[in-house]
């Protein structure tokens, strides 16, 4: 049932190789606490997926097959609906230290050393706890084979994580230094945001994909209790 001040797309009549582009125009600019109810001839998956895909995975919604066969997507803004999973949960804040990091580097450019110092020890605290998560909980407890080439993508997870830790410190102690300036600080943000972006590509593909399927076989019980520990050494909701 659609609420009289909800927003409504239908779909149903567009053609197919239009679909995706005016999906996309209508959701790329969701606005704050808004949602927007669209409505399919044909199941919405690959749609919706795609649409995410391009957003960044920013978007959530729920599907619902009408009596008709036609369906109905509630979409809305990721960050505004509770987390589904403990992936959903790494991925937010793999969103949210990214953030963090953008913040440096944006002041880091415009002088501003002090305030950038006090935002990179909030990114480095937050990083501390998201790899005490993913080393001590999924890492401990997932067993992952080598790949083809005889690597074990668990150990190398571990190592990358050392050592962008490793460079982050190095950046905590250069804004520390009473003589710090933008063009000694710099270099070394560049050089660590290469690296994070990398890393990033390659969790997101590699062990999240993994780890979901891991946890998909664990009792749903198991799953939520997990769930809640990580949401309460987060503080999850402290930075919304």
């Amino acid at each position: 049932m659609v609420r009289p001040e909800q927003q409504v797309l239908d779909l149903r009549t567009t053609p197919s190789s239009q679909l995706q582009s005016v999906a996309f125009n209508a959701v790329k600019n969701l606005p704050v606490h808004g949602s927007l109810l669209l409505l399919f001839a044909e199941t919405p998956d690959w749609v919706m997926q795609s649409l995410n895909l391009c957003l960044r995975n920013n978007l959530a919604w729920t599907v619902a097959k009408m009596v008709d066969e036609s369906w109905e997507v509630l979409v809305r803004r990721a960050e505004e609906v509770p987390p589904t999973d403990v992936i959903d949960v790494l991925k937010r804040e793999h969103k949210r230290l990214d953030a963090l990091f953008a913040q440096v580097i944006h002041l880091t450019d415009r002088g501003r050393l002090d305030d950038a110092a006090q935002v990179m020890r909030e990114f480095v605290t937050g990083l501390r706890v998201h790899l005490d998560i993913e080393h001590g909980m999924l890492v401990a407890a997932i067993r992952t084979p080598p790949d083809v080439q005889g690597v074990n993508p668990s150990d190398a997870l571990v190592q990358e994580h050392s050592e962008i830790l490793h460079q982050s410190t190095l950046i905590e102690l250069a804004f520390a230094d009473p003589g710090s300036q933008v063009s000694t600080v710099s270099p070394l943000l560049a050089i660590l945001a290469g690296y994070l972006s990398k890393h990033e590509l390659r969790e997101e593909l590699v062990m999240l994909p993994i780890w979901k399927q891991a946890l998909s076989r664990a009792p749903q019980a198991m799953q939520d209790a997990l769930l809640a520990r990580i949401l309460k050494l987060l503080e999850y909701g402290k930075h919304e």
